[in-house]
């Protein structure tokens, strides 16, 4: 050997070539069969083609044109046809086997059979043409034998039958270690390459030298994981083992060759057929181009494109081959002329119409079809090409610009024109009928959906991988951020495509964005712009808004997931493209220094420092350990400007929706107000997720705003409401947060190694409030943990990945911020070598996200851990901290000096107590703030409070004793849903509390409610009380002998009853209706009620009788006084032995306790004795003559007890002598008395005034009619048979002015008595003579004994007609009466007395009901409401003041006011209609004289005094509500120069500022009704304004109009020209005339602002009349305005006639007016307002002109002046209600928000 090396040079000495088993030992792929003798291919021997079988060229197209008309017909199934018949006949003929030379050669050894294959010249394997439809049926229809042997092949002629294919097979390995070629499918063929593998298979020896090393991991390996080797930190993976052995990748290898060879085929059979369409010059297509090619039509003709199928089959392989890595073996020129065939369809879907139409025909959704399969072909063909185009080619032919915006028109056609239209359409509507027949074609629809969204995800690969053209970027940046802004359905039942289908493409067009965004850093502003001013399209329902589905369960908006997501992409370091990467190549060659690239990436790896601490080779591990300092630095360098970015993102974010928020409402028409809810909703549900680490940095933002915007000293009420609200959700999250912690950490296993031990202790510590943040950023931490959980969900999802960097970059700030480096500090000590470590390993992470699992391998992570982990970072992150500051601002806030703020504080408060009760629990402070605002003066407030409570007791019911005093207090609360809520609070608390003393206030305090005002809290009231005094002790009705501890809890709960009876008079009476109600039919338990009740009357007896004392057991007369209650409510729970009982109490009246006790026995008596009839005679003749006998000894108040008694009594015993006798006692000693002088002092007045009461209640409950001779025997001078006429003839004297005051009450109250049972006695002259007296003499005592009279009388009226109405039915079903109103028909002896009553003397009611707000004034209202109701006078009558007293101060007079007008009004609308500005007129007198208070309205808040009247004229149409309002301004109107100013204060002024506040604090119901009302003072002020201010000016001013060609002239001296023209008397008139009119234009300035009916310019104010339905809209208001401003205009305004200064300043403010409208803005302000919702109506419409025109001083009328300011010569003004003016803004429009 001469010593060179084999294989030196091709001269060099050839040396034998090793054999197999002497190579393997120098090869590491012992293991692995060499991939196969590519590189040295075999000869291939192949016979020469035999000449053309056609003698010329015509020949062969017209056999071919026969072939192919026989293809047709068989594709078109027509085989009956007889041209495809009889040829198949005589083909058979030719074939018949037994006609056929058989012929028999030998196969050479090795030779494959496909070794014949033809092969182009380009190498690729020319595959034999597919049959066609004749062909085949030829070859199905003959029997042609095809046998062949290893060694041998018989062909029997010339022709060879086709063997049915061998099923696909991997290629297996024999057990001697020779590799077995398994037989190939039919769509995989097999190379000639991969037959001689077959063919050549080497045989490996199974013998592996001894001292060779394997290396199993690495044969498992593919080529592209060799190329990525192990750290040495990792260990061996069980995934990279397949059933205990190392795989082999020899199957991958010959699958992606097959793959490979399938698209090489495919392309080279399109190619031909593309060929044979353009060499075949005939109208006929061969079939073989059919299959491949469609024709396509475009603008400009018809194009032959690739076939459908043809290209799904084209994209599947060549998605198959990129995977495969083989993509690069594909030639150039074949990829560009596959791009060429794919083309026309692109034209052709360009132009294509696929909109859908409205009330298509069935024909016409045909052709639509047609145009859809254009549509699809075209899509199809544009993911093939973009398909090419990702696959990562270097060719820059490849990717055509022209071609991608190609692409772009086609899919932006596919998705404007219907995909996007139709996914709009609903169920219901215009629509319908298209909705229901394009759902018949979802299938095909949802085939372009499908389509789309493939393009969309391989659009956003290519941008990944491919720099293009900022055009194409800007196409695709339009295309995906329209489809997340489509509105989808709310459920699939309203979608034609299904609702999650059209939502993943959206997701896809989301993943769009966020590569542009990764990809392109200067598109990122451009991007959230787009995204943040498209958010108004935005559904508003949260419904409809989340659609997009979290990993972990629920749903957000996809605009939020979006959001959420390029926020996070900021935090990552951006991808470099092409020209980023070339351009520092570039550099890099022409020596240019890399620490000047934009990027700083070499800065950021190495960073060479002062010191020269590190060097670009020296950045290590432990480098960074010996210079902490300094790889913090490194770390703060490049994680400080990632997280910046991020935070100026989410920070752009969180302003706009704060700012556009702010200027909207949650029921306006802009959608902030509810978008920011709803995003703060979806950041807060996400904000334990793994998955939005940007969550919290938003969040924390969010939060910052609303501290802001609560600290603001300017902020309004409601930007501070929408803070605490929103506040108090976040604080929520919080809670939620850690009570996720508490529970996660249950779940883990009890370990004290591990993370599971590790976790546990920082939840612990957190818990415990021990957490310190270095535990948390330790290296083994929860921020680890989370990452690593992370990295094992991480399956190339780009949502983890960036959920990934931006947590790393969040964990690098948490570092540098816990270990700060301040510049110039080289001070070491206060790092640690594990800080260091901790942020070299965080750089890397950073640098590289893979660098993680690249570097370490670690056990996996549970969701559990994984959850809990990230958790416990995020509790320690600023947000989360922010805690204990949001639960001081919503506490400090309750203390607000704005209702609405006040309110709002506690609701949020309660969101919080609501996740975590243990809030109460941080101090007394936190109680003392809730309660103080129980007392709140706004009822809002207080309502918020009360709930407060109430939330509070839930959570924490020992804190009752603290706060039940403060809830009782609001049960008699002004405002309804107060008492309501306090009541429900107060009935937990009575069942809860043991304290009796308690128990019995809450009764009593319950009790009350039963007559409250409001029918609600009076219904409440009474079922409560049911519910804790009766249900409680409900038993079955058949159920056995009551058990002992029933007996005693019942007793308990009766000794509680009888104590809450003695808690006042008026318990007694309330208890009574309660007990009615609950025993009445209308009870769902009124049989169980009565046991109970029954049973309590039992022991009630039992108590009396029982002598024993205890403690607790109340008194007799209080036990009998509370059985009176039940003996009123309900006569049959009582039995005749338990009457006798009582008989003895009736024999002794020594004490003031036995007249208690004596009174009791005798209601008892009275209302019992009626339903007993098995009560003994002697009893009762016993107990009548004790009541006889004592009856000089009672007060009127037993005395009216006792007669109706006694004559219960006489009803049994008939013997009415002895109540005869009695009575004419009584009388004959008032009969003596007319003579005797009653003024002077002795016993004679009270013996009088007894006989007057016992005379009188005797008349009222008695019926002497049959005893009239007794009468008469004892009272000769008496000649009428009426006793009750005798009584009203001896009582009539007494009711002279002349008799003492007592005789004459004593005397009126009996007349009342008598006349309430008898009422034609009220018709007496002797009786309304006397009434007559009492009304003119005005004495109230006296007044209130007639008032009363009339209003049990008419009372009992109405009782009367009520039970007609209840009338029962005959036996067979028939009516017995007609309701109430067959009942007022039956004639009585009482017709025509209440009518009577109401025509005498309803002035003299009206005039005491509006006197006085007191009780008295409160009766004479009763019996106003009273006539009112019995309908016996004319509605003119009462209407006008019961408008009046629905003004009231009290409540109960303007109660019952409002309800009887609104009555009155449902019966009586159009005769009222004429008498309401009679009313307002009242109104206005009736607040001025009795309120006190002349104003038109109330402050704080601001309510219409007239609102209740406003209330009831709203059930009307609008046609009357727009004429009250009109009328009302008109009497606003005057005339100047009749202007009465004489008093202080003018009483014109007076009434039109209540009419002018009333109007503008009306609520109204439509927009027409306000837009009215601003037009009708408009037009006003433009008729009488005008003249006011001339004279103004003419008079007071001394202002002329100079000549044309004048200069302007100086202002004179206004004061010095008053003094020496006006008189005092003038300027005053004029003042005040200007003063209404500046009321009224203040009220209609208020106005447009407040609804938003600001004007700018011509072109805004000319615009068309409202539709009909704009103004039958409910109006808006605008969120923060308020009417406080207007309240203190008013206010300033009104002192203007103070002196002539305020007096001439008013007059000169009124001209400056009619100048300059400060409600319009200047052109170039107007971009800042919002647009106008609705304008007043114009100068044609309102029917004049709707502003005081102003112009000369002369006399002529003025013109409003078009010339703008810089350009008027002369003095002039524009009217401010002019149309088409510009004003200036100034100061005066910031007052009113």
């Amino acid at each position: 050997m001469d010593g060179r090396r084999p294989g030196d040079g091709m001269h060099g000495r050839r040396t034998r070539p090793l054999t197999v088993d002497e190579a393997l030992q120098y090869s590491p792929l012992s293991s692995i069969v060499p991939f196969g003798p590519d590189p040295i291919p075999l000869i291939q021997v192949q016979a020469k083609c035999p000449g053309s079988l056609f003698a010329s060229s015509a020949e062969r197209n017209d056999s071919r044109q026969t072939l192919d008309a026989l293809d047709r017909e068989a594709y078109s199934g027509d085989l009956s046809s007889a041209s495809i018949s009889q040829t198949i006949q005589e083909l058979q003929k030719l074939l018949d086997p037994d006609e056929l030379t058989e012929f028999n050669f030998k196969t050479p050894a090795g030779f494959h059979l496909g070794g014949a294959d033809h092969h182009s010249s380009n190498g690729l394997r020319q595959p034999s043409p597919p049959l066609g439809a004749f062909v085949a049926m030829v070859l199905d229809s003959t029997n042609v034998a095809f046998r062949f042997t290893p060694g041998s092949r018989s062909v029997k002629g010339h022709s060879i039958a086709r063997d049915p294919p061998p099923s696909p097979t991997k290629a297996r390995k024999s057990s001697t270690g020779e590799a077995a070629p398994g037989p190939a499918g039919p769509e995989l063929q097999q190379d000639d390459s991969l037959a001689r593998q077959r063919a050549a298979a080497i045989v490996i020896s199974g013998q592996i030298p001894n001292d060779y090393e394997t290396f199993p991991e690495v044969d498992g390996l593919s080529d592209d994981d060799k190329a990525r080797r192990p750290s040495p930190h990792k260990q061996a993976q069980p995934s990279d083992r397949v059933n205990g052995s190392v795989s082999k990748p020899t199957d991958q290898r010959e699958k992606s060759q097959a793959s490979l060879q399938a698209l090489k085929e495919l392309i080279v059979s399109a190619f031909e057929s593309e060929d044979q369409l353009q060499a075949d010059t005939s109208a006929t297509v061969s079939t073989n181009a059919a299959k491949y090619f469609v024709a396509a039509s475009w603008s400009e003709g018809t194009i032959p494109t690739l076939a459908p199928a043809i290209l799904v089959k084209l994209d599947q392989s060549i998605q198959r081959v990129i995977s495969d890595g083989r993509f690069s073996d594909i030639a150039a020129d074949d990829l560009t002329r596959l791009q060429g065939l794919c083309d026309g369809a692109l034209k052709a879907a360009e132009t294509v119409d696929v909109k859908v139409e409205d009330g298509w025909s069935h024909d016409e959704f045909q052709h639509w079809l047609r145009r859809v399969d254009v549509m699809d072909t075209g899509l199809k063909s544009a993911r093939t090409l973009l398909r090419i185009m990702s696959g990562g080619r270097e060719e820059k032919h490849l990717y055509s610009e022209e071609m991608l915006h190609s692409i772009l028109r086609v899919l932006q056609n596919a998705l404007d024109a219907c995909i996007v239209p139709i996914v709009e359409l609903r169920s219901s509507g215009d629509s319908s009928e298209t909705f229901k027949a394009l759902v018949t074609f979802a299938k095909i629809i949802n085939s372009l959906l499908n389509h789309s969204s493939r393009i969309m995800r391989l659009l956003a690969k290519l941008l990944g991988k491919e720099d293009v053209t900022e055009s194409v970027i800007t196409t695709v940046e339009f295309v995906a951020s329209a489809l997340i802004f489509v509105e989808n359905a709310h459920s699939e039942k309203e979608s034609v495509l299904g609702v999650q289908k059209f939502e993943r493409l959206r997701v896809t067009a989301m993943d769009v964005l966020v590569r542009i965004f990764s990809r392109y850093p200067d598109q990122r502003t451009f991007i959230f712009d787009e995204v943040l001013t498209s958010l108004e399209r935005l559904p508003v329902t949260r419904q409809g808004a989340r659609h997009f589905k979290l990993s972990e369960g629920g749903n957000i908006q996809l605009v939020s997931a979006l959001i959420m997501r390029l926020v996070q992409t900021s935090a990552i370091r951006p991808e470099e493209t092409k020209a980023d990467k070339s351009g520092k190549t570039l550099g890099a060659s022409n020596g240019e220094d890399e620490d000047e690239e934009a990027d700083g990436d070499a800065e950021e790896d190495t960073e060479m420092t002062d010191t020269g601490r590190y060097q670009a080779d020296d950045d290590t591990e432990a480098k960074a350990e010996r210079y902490p300092e300094q790889a913090v630095r490194l770390l703060a360098n490049v994680s400080s400007p990632l997280f910046d970015t991020a935070q100026k993102n989410a920070h752009y974010v969180i302003q706009f929706l704060v700012s556009r928020a702010l200027k909207s409402t949650k029921s306006g028409d802009d959608p902030y107000r509810v978008l920011l809810d709803i995003f703060t909703e979806d950041f807060i549900t996400v904000l334990s997720s793994t998955d939005w680490p940007a969550a919290e940095l938003l969040l924390r933002l969010l939060l910052t705003s609303m501290i802001g915007i609560i600290e603001g000293e300017k902020s309004p009420a409601p930007a501070k409401n929408m803070a605490l609200d929103l506040m108090g959700l976040m604080g929520s999250a919080i809670c939620d947060m850690v009570a996720h912690i508490r529970q996660s950490s249950k779940s883990l296993e009890s370990s004290e190694t591990g993370l599971d031990g590790s976790l546990g202790q920082l939840t612990e510590d957190f818990l415990e409030g021990k957490t310190r943040e270095v535990d948390l950023l330790v290296w083994n931490g929860p921020y680890r943990a989370t990452l690593e959980f992370l990295q094992q969900r991480d399956l190339n999802d780009g949502q983890i990945e960036s959920a990934r960097g931006y947590y790393t970059t969040q964990w690098a700030i948490t570092i540098c911020a816990a270990f700060p480096v301040e510049d110039g500090d080289d001070d070491d000590d206060h790092i640690d070598s594990k800080a260091a470590r901790l942020a070299y390993r965080l750089r890397r992470m950073i640098m590289d996200l893979k660098w993680l699992e690249t570097e370490y391998d670690f056990d996996s992570v549970s969701t559990t851990q994984g959850r809990l982990a990230y958790a416990l970072t995020v509790l320690n992150m600023p947000f989360s901290k922010a805690f204990e500051r949001i639960l001081l601002i919503l506490l400090n806030s309750m203390n607000s000096d704005q209702a609405t703020v006040r309110s709002k504080s506690m609701k949020s408060v309660i969101q919080l107590l609501e996740k975590d009760p243990t809030i109460l629990d941080r101090g007394a402070y936190v109680m003392r703030s809730i309660l103080t605002r129980t007392c709140d003066p706004s009822p809002l407030v207080r309502d918020s409070a009360v709930g407060l409570v109430g939330k509070c007791l839930t959570l924490k019911p020992v804190l009752e004793d603290q706060v039940w005093e403060s809830v009782l207090a609001r049960v008699t609360d002004a405002q309804v849903g107060v008492r309501k809520r306090a009541m429900k609070i107060l009935k937990g608390i009575y069942l809860r509390n043991g304290r009796k003393e308690v128990k019995s206030t809450i009764a009593d305090a319950l009790l009350h409610r039963v007559k409250d005002a409001d029918e609600g809290v009076s219904e409440l009231a009474r079922q409560t009380l049911e519910e804790i005094w009766i249900t409680p002790f409900h038993r079955p009705a058949g159920a056995e002998d009551e058990s002992v501890q029933h007996k005693l809890a019942l007793t308990e709960q009766i000794f509680l009853i009888v104590k809450t009876v003695q808690r006042g008079e008026s318990v007694a009476s309330v208890l009574d209706s309660l007990i009615q109600a609950s025993l009445s039919n209308e009870s769902k338990s009124a049989a169980a009620n009565f046991r109970v009740c029954k049973l309590m009357v039992a022991i009630m007896f039992d108590e009396i009788l029982d002598e024993s004392e205890q403690a607790d057991k109340p008194k007799q007369s209080h036990i009998l006084r509370t059985l009176t209650v039940f003996a009123r409510a309900n006569a049959k729970l009582f039995t005749g032995d338990q009457l006798e009982l009582l008989q003895p109490y009736l024999q002794n009246l020594s004490t003031t306790d036995d007249l208690h006790v004596y009174r009791s026995v005798v209601v008892i008596f009275r209302w019992v004795l009626p339903h007993i009839s098995s009560l003994k005679g002697n009893i009762l003749l016993t107990v009548q003559g004790a009541l006889l006998g004592s009856l000089s000894k009672l007060g009127k108040r037993e005395l009216n007890e006792v007669i109706p008694c006694l004559w219960t009594i006489n009803s049994v015993l008939k013997n009415p002598e002895r109540l005869s006798r009695a009575t004419i006692s009584c009388l004959k000693g008032v009969y003596a008395a007319r003579v005797a002088d009653l003024s002077q002092p002795g016993n004679v007045i009270p013996r009088v005034v007894k006989y007057l009461t016992i005379a009188g209640l005797f008349g009222k409950y008695c019926d002497f009619s049959s005893d009239v001779a007794r009468f008469k025997a004892d009272m000769p001078w008496w000649r009428d048979d009426s006793v009750p006429g005798l009584m009203v003839d001896v009582f009539a004297p007494f009711t002279r002015a002349k008799q003492p005051l007592v005789v004459r009450s004593a005397s009126l109250e009996a007349l009342g008595a008598i006349c309430y049972t008898w009422p034609k006695q009220f018709l007496r002259e002797q009786v309304y003579s006397a009434f007559d007296l009492v009304f003119a003499g005005g004495n109230q005592e006296l007044e209130t004994i007639v008032l009363t009279g009339f209003k049990d009388f008419l009372g009992s009226e109405e009782r009367r007609s009520e039970k007609a109405a209840e009338l029962p039915t005959g036996d067979e079903g028939h009516d017995l009466g007609s309701g109430r109103l067959g009942g007022a028909l039956t004639a009585n002896q009482n017709d025509g007395v209440s009518s009577s009553i109401a025509q005498r003397y309803l002035q003299h009611i009206i005039r005491i009901a509006t006197a006085t707000q007191d009780g008295h004034a409160l009766l004479a209202v009763e019996v106003i409401g009273s006539v009112s109701r019995q309908g016996v006078l004319h509605p003119k009558e009462c209407g006008p003041v019961l408008v009046a007293l629905e003004t009231s101060q009290n409540a109960v007079i303007a109660g019952i006011a409002f309800r009887e007008h609104r009555t009155l009004h449902q019966k009586h609308e159009t005769v009222l209609e004429k008498e309401y500005m009679k009313a307002v007129q009242q109104a206005f007198v009736y607040q001025r004289d009795i309120v006190g208070d002349a104003r038109g309205a109330t402050a704080q808040p601001y309510v219409s005094k007239l609102r209740p009247m406003f209330d009831v004229i709203k059930i009307s149409k609008g046609k009357m509500r727009k004429k009250f309002l009109g009328s009302m301004c008109t009497r606003i109107d005057f005339d100047p120069g009749k202007l009465d100013v004489r008093a202080d204060v003018p009483l014109h002024l007076q009434y039109a500022r209540f009419l002018t506040e009333n109007m503008a604090y009306f609520e109204y119901n439509t927009v027409e009704e306000v837009l009215h009302v601003i037009s009708c003072i408009e037009r006003l002020v433009a008729g009488t304004g005008t003249g006011v201010a001339h004279a103004i000016e003419t008079e007071v001013f001394k202002m002329r109009m100079e000549p044309a060609d004048s200069t302007v002239p100086q202002k004179p001296d206004v004061a010095a020209a008053a003094e020496q023209s006006v008189s005092d008397g003038r300027l005053r008139q004029l003042t005040a005339a200007s003063m209404i009119l500046h009321i009224l234009w203040d009220a209609r300035s208020y106005l447009r602002r407040l609804y938003g009916f600001q004007g700018g310019n011509k072109n805004r104010e000319a615009k068309a009349k409202p539709s009909a339905k704009e103004l039958n809209k409910s109006p808006v208001k605008v969120p923060f305005v308020t009417g406080e401003k207007l309240w203190e205009e008013i206010g300033q305004t009104m002192g203007a006639l103070a002196d002539n200064a305020t007096m001439l300043a008013q007059c000169r403010r009124f001209v400056d007016l009619l100048s300059v409208d400060h409600d319009f803005k200047v052109a170039g302000d107007e971009a800042e307002e919002p647009l106008t919702r609705m304008e007043t109506p114009s100068e044609d419409e309102a029917g004049g002109t709707s502003a005081p025109p102003s112009g000369s001083t002369k006399g002529g009328k003025r013109k409003a002046s078009s010339e703008t300011p810089g350009k008027r010569g002369k003095k002039q003004r524009r009217s401010s209600m002019s149309k088409g003016r510009k004003g200036s803004e100034d100061s005066h429009d910031e007052d009113w928000m």
